[in-house]
């Protein structure tokens, strides 16, 4: 990469040198002497290999080259200014990265972000949604400032903090054998028919997959997929036409819980809960602004 040879100091000299028209009045406004002044301008013009004034009558006049660099140059300073006052006021810019598996970025993410931008306005986030594995990689390649997982550990050696936990439930269509058997019998419905279900499922690699099997395998063993789908909202609008039952966040399926589009299997199971974890590099540590976004949504 080619070695800038001026400085940002010299373009400040040029530009001073450019409003006032001498040397002298430019070391004025600078507290610099004129020969300080006139020394850097000399050596700018060396650096760029060409003349930017005309001597007219002890005055610096502007040629057509001085012209075309005097805009872009005062741009440059204005900005370099403006750069200083905003970083080092105590609240500086910020420019969040984050990356959310699905459901997290679909469900969560767009709470989180109304909230922060209400409280924040000034303040920049990037969200990159994907499955689990694709956040742990591009934060173990620091391409983001933090992940948000579904599980308590990312399975390498990034750093794994709790930060709120998500219940799971299983759900149906209302026109679903099981839905239909369970609001006449009142009661729960029987492991063996949940067994013998045909259940949907998130691909390889998905939190959420990973997170049902956890919680399910337990009461009911290990479950073979009657079909697998890229997303969970595929799965929720396949449960929805009757394809199927799943397991899945409530926080995905609450709404279509609401207006009666799903229905929810009791079990006898106990509430089935997983943690959210946030993931970073162990070379980052967590920003005020990080935490500032975090925090809004800790609790459950």
């Amino acid at each position: 990469m080619a070695t800038v040879r001026f400085s940002l100091r010299q373009l400040e000299l040029f530009s001073a040198v450019a409003r006032t028209g001498s040397t002298a009045a430019a070391g004025e406004e600078a507290a610099l002497s004129q020969s300080a002044v006139s020394a850097s301008v000399n050596e700018l013009e060396q650096l760029l290999g060409v003349t930017l004034f005309d001597r007219v009558s002890k005055r610096l006049v502007l040629n057509d080259a001085g012209r075309a660099l005097q805009e872009r140059a005062t741009r440059l300073v204005r900005d370099a200014r403006s750069i200083e006052r905003e970083f080092s006021g105590g609240s500086p810019p910020c420019h969040l990265k984050v990356a959310a598996s699905t459901t997290i970025g679909n469900c969560l993410i767009p709470r989180i972000l109304a909230d922060y931008q209400e409280q924040y306005p000034d303040r920049r986030v990037d969200t990159h949604i994907c499955n689990t594995q694709e956040v742990i990689r591009v934060v173990a390649e620091a391409q983001v400032d933090i992940g948000i997982i579904e599980g308590p550990d990312a399975g390498t050696d990034l750093v794994s903090l709790p930060w709120r936990d998500d219940e799971l439930v299983i759900v149906a269509s209302p026109s679903d054998a099981l839905a239909l058997a369970q609001r006449e019998s009142g009661g729960p419905v029987p492991d063996e028919q949940l067994r013998d279900a045909r259940w949907l499922f998130r691909e390889e690699g998905s939190g959420t997959r990973d997170a049902v099997r956890k919680a399910l395998q337990p009461h009911l063993g290990p479950l073979c997929p009657h079909m697998v789908l890229g997303s969970s909202e595929a799965i929720r609008h396949a449960v929805a036409l009757g394809l199927g039952i799943s397991c899945l966040s409530r926080l995905l399926v609450e709404s279509m819980l609401e207006r009666g589009a799903l229905v929810r299997l009791r079990t006898g199971f106990p509430r089935l809960m997983r943690p959210l974890s946030v993931v970073l590099h162990p070379a980052r540590s967590i920003s005020a602004p990080m935490s500032q976004f975090l925090g809004l949504h800790r609790s459950g």
